[in-house]
């Protein structure tokens, strides 16, 4: 049962065993209108105010008294009234009835959701800041005689200053079933009943108060950051930093901030609760995503309403940078003969297709725009290219498939596919996908002599092979050309004719250079109907040729003859010359013996 429902209980109880008692009527004076609870101050008051009182200014740790005071109402037979303060900054201590209620029973007082006397209603209003006073008359009459208007003090309450503000309520709580009946008629759920002996619900006006203290309001400034730049689609944190920018005696700013942006874009949350930093600066964090690039700006602002102590301020001054998504881009080539990718050399003459993959982009639905399919007679996606066709990317990131392309002739091709972007995503390339039409081939060249001398002949011989693991012996013909000077016979160009060895072939060409110094040759096999085209360079010197000097004479004798004659000379002179001396020397010898002979 619902423990307002006790008042009647009691009333129509007593009623029937106790006589009716006189109680003398308290006339008031000041609100001349009728039935009004209100707060009073002093709590001595003897009526209620026509407008809601101020009471103070007060100061942390002080503690003031107020009355709650029912003024001209009809008579009454009890009454359960809940009152409420911030309590942040009010303590309500205590409670004690007044004399409005003449002999009182079944009184109940709750301060702060702690049972003074008696219990709390449970499922109410009742916890931090809150005093609930209820009681009945226990004669089971009404006061004042039970001749309107009827008035006087319901109770007192007693509190203690705890925190800073410059003004704070006292108010009465609403709280849905667990305040109703009320005698308050809107809203019907606001914790005031009186009711008579009978336990009818009288009717009500209220009228709260508000306590102010003798504080300084300080000014504030609001800041908000981003991590910047974002995607879009894809959340950053904002930080939201109010300031106390009084010089003297600032603190930290209390309550929320709420968040806006110039874009498309969501906050989680679109408030947040600051919290102090330091000992003048508060702040909170919250998420933001943004839904569409925009400019590729959104300003981001920042609103603080203020508390009690700080005014409020306001930011709208970060800009936040906002980058397209990057979708990822994949091309497949598919050989329509199988319906699956090529993963090898396919034959001259072969249909393909390409399909793209488009993946991530935003929104994750799908992406919009358009993909261009090209195919390049290269590989490696160079110019030339064809432009296959220009297709719409439909739901999900389906991009269709591109026409058929018919590789007619052998050699390397490479295909691409290019996404054009929207509004929310960048442009995207795939990779250069490369088909090689034909049996892979390699080609080598050789030359010889090498070096080999200017003005004479040299003979250039190109092999081609089939590299594939089945290979089949190449034909067709391979062109030379060179980086230098020089004539080659039979057009630059020479016919392969098969070799010994399956999968080999070779020609000969003549290369006259003209010129002295490196002479590239460069091969190219054109290929054929089962063979890819190749090419190789080879680096051939050609030097200045020698010729012979015509004979030279050395007086009539030839350089050798001439030498040699000197060199006999040389060596048989001094042997003459002795011999020459040793023949004299005898014949002197012999001269001597016949002088002296007696």
């Amino acid at each position: 049962m619902n423990k307002r429902l006790i008042l009647l209980l009691p009333l129509v109880l007593v009623v029937s065993l106790f006589p009716s008692q006189m109680i003398l009527n308290a006339h008031a004076s000041g609100y001349t209108g009728t039935g009004l609870v209100c707060i009073t101050s002093p709590a001595t008051a003897t009526n209620c105010s026509n407008s809601a009182p101020t009471i103070g200014p007060v100061t942390v740790g002080s503690t003031f008294t107020v009355g709650v005071f029912i003024n001209n109402s009809q008579p009454m037979g009890g009454f359960d009234i809940y009152v409420a303060v911030n309590a942040s900054y009010l303590n309500p201590t205590n409670a004690t009835l007044g004399p409005l209620i003449t002999s009182p029973s079944l009184t109940n007082i709750c301060v702060n959701g702690s049972a003074q006397t008696g219990t709390c209603t449970t499922g109410t209003a009742n916890g931090p800041g809150v005093v609930e006073a209820s009681t009945v008359e226990s004669s089971g009459t009404n006061e004042c005689s039970n001749s309107p208007p009827c008035s006087g003090l319901a109770f007192n309450i007693t509190y203690k200053v705890v925190g800073p503000t410059a003004s704070t309520p006292t108010f009465y709580p609403a709280d849905g079933a667990g305040c109703s009946p009320s005698s308050v008629a809107t809203p019907t759920d606001v914790c005031v009943l009186v009711a008579d002996a009978l336990g009818n619900t009288l009717p009500e006006n209220v009228l709260g108060a508000r306590v102010t203290q003798g504080v300084t309001v300080n000014p504030t400034s609001t800041a908000v950051s981003c991590i910047s730049p974002v995607t879009v689609g894809k959340p950053t944190t904002c930080t939201a930093t109010v300031t106390d920018t009084a010089t003297t005696g600032a603190t930290n700013p209390t309550g929320q901030v709420t968040l806006s942006t110039s874009g498309s874009g969501g906050f989680n949350p679109s408030t947040c609760t600051l919290s102090s930093v330091g000992t003048n600066q508060a702040a909170c964090l919250t998420s933001y995503t943004p839904t569409s690039v925009g400019t590729g700006t959104h300003n981001i602002g920042a609103s603080y309403p203020g508390d009690t102590v700080h005014t409020g301020s306001a930011t709208n001054s970060f800009s936040l940078t906002v980058s397209p998504a990057s979708p990822t881009v994949g091309t497949t080539v598919i050989l329509e003969t199988t319906g699956g990718p090529v993963t090898t050399n396919v034959p001259v003459g072969s249909s393909v297709h390409e399909t793209a993959v488009l993946m991530g982009g935003y929104p994750t639905t799908g992406v919009s725009g358009t993909v261009t399919y090209t195919l390049y007679a290269n590989g490696n996606c160079g110019t030339p290219a064809t432009v296959g066709s220009r297709v719409t990317v439909a739901t999900s990131n389906n991009a269709p498939n591109s026409p058929s392309f018919i590789l007619s002739s052998p050699g390397n091709y490479s295909f691409q596919a290019v996404y054009s972007g929207d509004s929310s995503n960048a442009p995207g390339t795939s990779s250069c996908q490369l088909v090689i039409v034909g049996a892979t081939t390699t080609s080598t060249v050789t030359c010889s002599p090498s070096p080999a001398v200017m003005g004479t002949s040299t003979s250039c011989t190109v092999t081609v092979k089939d590299t594939s693991p089945s290979p089949t012996t190449p034909s067709g013909i391979v062109s030379f050309i060179t980086n230098s000077t020089g004539t080659f016979t039979n057009t630059n160009s020479c016919t392969l004719a098969a070799g010994t060895t399956t999968g080999i072939a070779s020609c000969t060409i003549t290369y006259t250079p003209v010129a002295t110094g490196h002479h590239f040759i460069t091969t190219s096999y054109g290929g054929d109907s089962t063979h890819a085209t190749s090419a190789n360079t080879s680096n051939m010197l050609v030097a200045v040729g020698t010729t012979s000097a015509p004979p030279s004479t050395i007086l009539g004798l030839s350089p050798a003859i001439f030498y040699s004659v000197i060199g006999a000379i040389v060596v048989v002179a001094p042997l003459l010359a002795f011999l020459v001396l040793r023949r004299r020397g005898k014949t002197l010898q012999k001269s001597a013996a016949v002088s002296t002979t007696p």
